[in-house]
């Protein structure tokens, strides 16, 4: 990500000054591109865990509904989850640990909430919450933890619909803040002579900024239009 984002601005320095070297005074620029990497990657694990804690919980479900314990429903979902995602995953290493802690006379509410802190995933989160709510209450726990799942199981669904609907338009997005760049580029090769009078004094620096800073509002301006919250 660092070297693309050092790559953006050398590109940028040479469109608006005339100079690749000028990008880099804009420099802090790349930890700003980084850290909003960072948070998409971070956004994408979370998602993939919330998956794979659906597939865990629906294999957890299946077990009770066999007439398991809660301890041997939880071993049995291990099985599963090797086959799915291998034994790497941190879904795989987080039901290993719930076990553990059954296996240890934990209560299953407090084994959820150890694991939840540890994924820090909203799904998960939920139904360390309600499984809570669910201990204290006296309620049946089998009836709980399988409407609590189907619920997820939904919810995760329709994230994910959402996102496919959403991401084309996010595409579309990505291509538009290049245009620009694209257009300048093109001008510059086939008719140089059109930007000689900005480049070079003091009159078309203030220009071409002017322009640079709306090109960079006009980036993030789209990208807050395209970022849906799901």
């Amino acid at each position: 990500m660092c070297v693309e984002a050092l790559g953006f601005l050398l590109i940028t320095g040479y469109i608006f000054y005339d100079s690749c070297w000028i990008g880099l005074l804009f420099f802090p620029y790349v930890f700003f591109y980084v850290k909003k990497g960072m948070a998409r990657f971070r956004l994408k694990q979370k998602e993939r865990i919330a998956v794979e804690f659906r597939d865990g919980m629906q294999a957890v479900v299946s077990s009770l509904t066999a007439g398991y314990s809660i301890e041997n429903s939880f071993r049995e979902s291990l099985e599963e989850l090797k086959m799915l995602y291998g034994t790497k995953t941190l879904i795989y290493k987080g039901f290993s640990r719930i076990v553990n802690r059954l296996n240890l006379n934990m209560n299953i509410e407090d084994a959820f909430d150890e694991f939840a802190k540890e994924c820090e995933v909203e799904e998960i989160d939920i139904f360390a919450q309600i499984l809570h709510y669910a201990k204290r209450s006296g309620g049946n726990l089998i009836d709980i933890i399988r409407s609590t799942t189907e619920t997820i199981s939904e919810k995760i669904d329709v994230k994910r619909d959402i996102r496919t609907i959403i991401s084309a338009k996010q595409f579309e997005q990505n291509i538009m803040n290049y245009v620009p760049i694209a257009i300048i580029l093109y001008m510059r090769v086939v008719s140089g002579e059109m930007f000689h009078k900005v480049y070079g004094n003091v009159f078309g620096i203030i220009i071409m900024t002017g322009c640079l800073l709306v090109y960079f509002f006009a980036r993030l301006l789209a990208e807050k239009i395209v970022d849906i919250k799901v």
